[in-house]
């Protein structure tokens, strides 16, 4: 995997990792102008994909379908220029409430 330019991790780093993360400080992320990059739902999915959960578990939470999360990832991952739940991750982690 790391040869190949992946990051390793074991499940024990990755799930302090994201204890750490979910303790930390909201997320609102804004452009140069102030205004937000998503909106009140795509950052509440970004916050329960930190959180560790699958796309079931957050629709569930979100009472809608699965397919809603994958549309709002895909939205989400498209504004940010990320394109892994890891890598989502770590962009908010580094832009958490007013960083960027």
């Amino acid at each position: 995997m790391v040869h190949k330019g992946q990051i390793w991790t074991s499940n024990k780093d990755l799930e302090h990792f994201l204890d750490a993360l979910s303790q930390t400080k909201p997320l609102h992320l804004k452009n140069p102008d102030g205004m937000p990059l998503l909106t009140r739902r795509e950052e509440e999915v970004v916050h329960f994909v930190a959180d560790g959960l699958k796309n079931r578990e957050i629709a569930e939470r979100l009472r809608v379908k699965e397919h809603s999360v994958r549309n709002y990832l895909h939205r989400i991952f498209e504004k940010l220029g990320v394109s892994t739940r890891i890598e989502l991750i770590l962009y908010a982690f580094s832009h958490r409430d007013g960083s960027s």
